[in-house]
């Protein structure tokens, strides 16, 4: 199966007109919990709280081997920002977190990895962008391709739907040929790990 899909359609950005994105959390190394809390205080100091924020899953590595588990959450927030600003903020936060992508080479364990998802039904790159400007591709090339992806986003926002594929988050879960187990987690308010 291919893991990405052609992006042909157009779409028009005005940086004033306040959207809905979602962003996806990561993480695999260290205190797993800790490091989501921190991502958390980071994004809401630059963006505000979110408006909604699914559970937190946990689930095996995707598309490498580790003995690392992922603990993975999406959180949806809204504001005026343009997409390659939102993607330059999470880029800054992974890096004050401790993760620099410029310095990685393939897939690797992560303390924290911040993926922008979707801006409300912003299709990117479009005919009006110069591919060498941005390496901003939206939606997520292969977000329709990872259960640890979709099962929280269909706690929070089952009906958006995808703009290239036409195809809600529900059944974008219903389709997918990823068929990892996840299991839902919770923290304690020290943060410590534990099983629902």
């Amino acid at each position: 199966m291919q893991n990405d899909y052609p992006i042909t359609m157009e779409s028009s950005l005005t940086k004033e007109t306040p959207r809905e994105f979602a962003v996806g959390l990561g993480s695999n190394l260290g205190n797993r919990a800790e490091y989501f809390f921190q991502a958390g205080q980071w994004l809401e100091s630059v963006l505000g709280g979110p408006v909604a924020a699914s559970s937190v899953w946990e689930a095996e590595p995707w598309g490498y081997d580790s003995p690392n588990n992922y603990f993975n959450q999406v959180m949806v927030y809204r504001c005026d920002k343009s997409p390659d600003d939102l993607l330059e903020i999470l880029m800054k936060v992974e890096r004050q977190m401790g993760r620099d992508r410029r310095e990685e080479v393939g897939i690797a364990d992560r303390c924290i990895d911040l993926d922008l998802l979707w801006v409300d039904q912003v299709i990117l790159p479009d005919a009006s962008t110069n591919p060498s400007e941005s390496q901003l591709i939206v939606p997520h090339p292969r977000m329709h391709l990872r259960r640890f992806v979709l099962e929280p986003l269909a706690e929070i926002r089952p009906e958006w739907m995808h703009p290239v594929l036409g195809i809600t988050v529900t059944g974008l879960l219903e389709q997918c040929p990823d068929q990892s187990q996840l299991r839902r987690v919770e923290f304690e308010l020290n943060h410590n790990e534990i099983e629902n």
